[in-house]
């Protein structure tokens, strides 16, 4: 656990960074020039890709399905880990993400007002970071874990790789193009996800072991 909880205070050092390059004012020409690249390339078509590709990452529809699943391994496996899971990274999520969004009062790419960009500008702005892709780094992963606890066994290494990874790739593209957060907003999002979700291998870890626990009991072999 040590190297992991290093890793998550580095990235959450480059979120910190990040933060305060943008408070002075860095990087604020290119989230405008990626935000007027995009509104001059979003044809019908590809916004409603783009469109389809955001709900990916809400917590909202993650959350609610997640649980549901969560709840039936729950009553069959008789252990609560896995709707304690869902329940701490919803918690954690929003204990961490919402009172950032508020206090750097960052405003959404086509907020009306001419400081938008900045950071600490507007006390209704709720984009920094992006929520979205924080969603993608920290519900993928238990959904890859709740997975494996279904199976009983592991899932294939691609097929976790293209759970955790694609995820990120289309969320973070998706809410940039449609210009639903600055460029960096989502960056920021990246780091700040990989923070919780190192934070979170703890705990997530502890499901794991549950599971094979648990299969051991009713003798069940479980593949490492």
């Amino acid at each position: 656990m040590g190297r992991q909880w290093w890793a998550a205070v580095a990235l959450l050092a480059g979120f910190a960074a990040l933060t305060a390059a943008l408070a002075a004012g860095a990087f604020l020409d290119a989230d405008i020039a990626v935000r007027d690249w995009s509104d001059a390339h979003r044809p019908r078509p590809g916004f409603l890709v783009a469109k389809a590709a955001y709900f990916l990452g809400s917590a909202n529809l993650i959350a609610a399905i997640l649980l549901v699943g969560a709840a039936l391994l729950a009553v069959r496996d008789r252990t609560p880990r896995p709707v304690l899971l869902v329940v701490g990274t919803a918690a954690i999520s929003y204990v961490v993400v919402v009172p950032l969004k508020i206090w750097t009062d960052r405003s959404a790419p086509h907020a009306p007002w001419y400081d938008a960009v900045e950071l600490f500008a507007n006390d209704a702005g709720w984009s920094y970071p992006s929520g979205h892709v924080v969603n993608t780094l920290i519900w993928y992963p238990v959904l890859v874990l709740l997975l494996e606890q279904a199976l009983r066994r592991p899932l294939a290494t691609a097929t976790r790789r293209a759970v955790l990874v694609a995820p990120v790739v289309v969320v973070f593209a998706a809410v940039t193009y449609l210009g639903y957060h600055w460029l960096t907003d989502s960056f920021a999002g990246v780091l700040l996800g990989l923070a919780l979700w190192l934070g979170l291998l703890g705990p997530l870890a502890t499901v794991r072991a549950s599971r094979r626990s648990v299969a051991e009991r009713r003798g069940v072999h479980i593949e490492q």
